[in-house]
């Protein structure tokens, strides 16, 4: 899934970590112990392309996924909970836009037996099919799911990010980031701002549904609990 062969980065002259080697398979969940300052963030950030090494290499499978949960994020003002979670889903609503404007010109028109008629037709199939297969009719309910998991009660989901906290805002970028789907997921500190429940739902749900996970984390039991 993903090598890593001598990898070294310095700053100021020292070395953060030199010539690490190693390989991320799938269904490995690892942690990256270590004190403060020792480079296990920036770990994260180069191997989500973040940042670049000093000297080493990544081999990657064709077409992976990388997903990192960051300490630091960035929303746009004016969306609720539920538009921002949404943002997770940018293929949905490409195909939602589509079965919107096709649906649009279709009850505008008369001509049902023209040959555009019929092509809007096929259109209309074809994006409804891959809409269905790209999980169009499931979204919205795991979106709910995972919001709940992570704390949130179904009357927030219509509340403006923007009244949120830091904390209860990180909880919205961690959700959209496990309603991705990807190949691999770089969490820095995601805990940070949970409760003890949503600390043990997030626990199952990438013990049962991540294909791999890097963790750095203070909470010790999650990560003996959550790595294998």
């Amino acid at each position: 899934m993903l090598n890593i062969h001598n990898l070294s980065i310095s700053f100021q002259g020292d070395y953060l970590f030199e010539d690490i080697t190693f390989r991320l398979g799938a269904g490995d969940r690892i942690g990256l112990i270590g004190k403060n300052g020792a480079g296990k963030s920036t770990m994260l950030k180069i191997l989500s392309k973040e940042m670049e090494p000093d000297s080493g290499q990544m081999a990657a499978d064709k077409n992976l996924s990388i997903g990192f949960l960051k300490q630091d994020i960035d929303f746009v003002k004016g969306r609720t909970v539920l538009e921002e979670s949404y943002q997770a889903f940018t293929e949905i609503k490409k195909f939602e836009k589509q079965l919107e404007d096709i649906n649009t010109q279709l009850a505008e028109r008369t001509d049902y037996e023209s040959d555009g008629y019929h092509q809007l037709m096929i259109d209309l199939n074809e994006v409804q099919h891959q809409y269905e297969i790209h999980g169009g009719y499931n979204y919205q309910g795991e979106t709910e799911r995972i919001l709940q998991g992570l704390g949130f009660r179904r009357e927030d989901f219509e509340k403006l990010t923007d009244t949120f906290s830091g904390g209860w805002r990180m909880r919205i970028e961690l959700a959209k980031l496990l309603l991705q789907n990807h190949d691999i997921l770089l969490l820095d500190e995601p805990t940070n701002h949970l409760d003890i429940e949503s600390v043990q739902w997030l626990e199952e749900f990438l013990k049962n549904n991540a294909k791999a996970v890097i963790v750095i984390s203070h909470d010790k039991m999650f990560v003996d609990n959550l790595t294998n």
